[in-house]
C-alpha cells in the first residue's frame, strides 16, 4: 500500500533558523496512525509518497515496529530531492488518559518527544533540532498581504488541478484580491511615511555637517 502525505549531519545544534516549516517535508506521527501504519503491537512495512504540488515526489519506505506498544522503532529508507537517506528513529507510547496510547517520535539530535520530523541538510529531526521556525512568525504585515494576493491570484488562476471560478465565486474572489491589493499599498505608503517623518527629525536646520 501506498501513503500520499500532504505537503512533511553531524548531530550538532545549530544556533540560528535555518528555515520555515512549511517550506521542508514533515512526517506527522498522528497522520501515520490514522492512515494505519502506526499500529499498536504490531511491525508494520509500508510506502509514503510526499504530494508537494509539482513533479517530484519524494518517497520512503518505513518499517515501524511496535510489537512492544511501549517503544518502538521507526527505520526510514527515503529518496530525497537531495540525496538517499537511511534513519532509525525511535519511538515512544505513552498511556493518555482516555485508555489509549499517544506515540511520539524521539527526536535523534534532542532526545526529546515530538509528533513530526522535518526533513532537511540530509536528515529528519524536530523542528528545534533543525532551527526551523513558522512562516507566521517572520511576516510583516506587509508580507502577509502579498502573501494573501498570491494564493488569491492563484485561485482565480486555478492549480493544483482545480478548476478556475465562474461566476459569483470568481467575482467575490476578485473583490477580496482587490481588498488586498489596497492594504498592500497602504501598508507600504504608511511605511514609506513612517521613514519620511524619521529622516526629517534627524534633520537640523543650518546643520550642513
Amino acid at each position: 500500500m501506498e501513503v500520499i502525505m500532504g505537503g512533511i549531519g553531524s548531530g550538532a545544534l545549530r544556533s540560528r533558523h535555518v528555515g520555515d516549516v512549511e517550506d521542508v517535508l514533515a512526517l506527522d506521527i498522528r497522520v501515520l496512525r490514522r492512515l494505519g501504519v502506526v499500529r499498536p503491537g504490531e511491525c508494520v512495512i509500508d510506502t509514503i509518497c510526499w504530494s508537494t504540488g509539482g513533479h517530484e515526489r519524494p518517497q520512503a519506505r518505513l518499517r515501524i515496529d511496535l510489537s512492544d506498544s511501549a517503544r518502538g522503532m521507526m527505520a526510514i529508507t527515503a529518496h530525497m530531492p537531495d540525496d538517499a537517506v537511511t534513519q532509525r528513529i525511535a519511538i515512544e507510547g505513552i498511556a493518555s488518559g482516555f485508555g489509549g496510547i499517544r506515540y511520539y517520535f524521539l527526536c535523534p539530535v534532542t532526545g526529546q518527544r515530538c509528533e513530526i520530523l522535518y526533513y532537511t541538510d540530509g536528515r529528519f529531526a524536530s523542528r528545534h533540532a533543525h532551527r526551523l521556525t513558522y512562516a507566521s512568525q517572520n511576516m510583516t504585515d506587509l508580507t502577509r498581504a502579498h502573501r494573501r494576493i498570491i494564493m488569491l491570484r492563484r485561485r482565480l488562476e486555478g492549480s493544483k488541478g482545480r478548476p478556475r471560478p465562474k461566476g459569483r465565486k470568481r467575482a467575490g474572489i476578485i473583490d477580496r484580491l482587490n481588498e488586498a491589493r489596497s492594504e498592500a499599498r497602504n501598508i507600504w505608503r504608511d511605511r514609506l511615511r513612517k521613514q519620511m517623518d524619521r529622516s526629517d527629525s534627524r534633520w537640523i536646520p543650518g546643520d550642513r555637517r
